[in-house]
């Protein structure tokens, strides 16, 4: 039997505070899709506030997860939730991909520029570095 896929739901709103309950309703449906793909749910964070700053508890905690290996899909609502600063986004698409981690979103599916090469892809570019 295979063992279940590892999942961190991630959240973040552009706002001071969530007066609205938008990152409870962002929760909610990540788990549910997590949930509907059969993933194991490890962890969940969210922060409040601009993508600017990368320096946030919520996706700290996501890191450190990934880093010490308990994470094999990163979920979130859309790129934007990571940086909204290309820049940012690439570099942190840089430690996803070092350990191995893919990203996905509800409305995205496989994000491509947040997610290491699937096994066959990374097996393909073995192959021809060897030709």
């Amino acid at each position: 039997m295979q063992e279940k896929k590892k999942a961190w739901v991630y959240t973040r709103i552009d706002a001071p505070e969530d007066s609205t309950g938008s990152l409870k309703h962002q929760d909610q449906k990540l788990t549910e899709y997590a949930e509907h793909m059969a993933w194991e749910i490890v962890g969940h964070s969210q922060d409040l506030g601009p993508s600017w700053d990368m320096d946030r508890a919520g996706l700290s905690a996501a890191t450190d997860a990934i880093i010490e290996g308990q994470v094999g899909i990163l979920v979130i609502s859309n790129p934007s939730r990571i940086s909204r600063d290309k820049r940012d986004a690439m570099a942190y698409a840089e430690t996803l991909k070092q350990f191995g981690v893919e990203t996905y979103s509800p409305e995205w599916g496989r994000i491509e520029a947040l997610s290491a090469p699937v096994k066959e892809e990374r097996n393909q570019k073995q192959g021809q570095e060897l030709l």
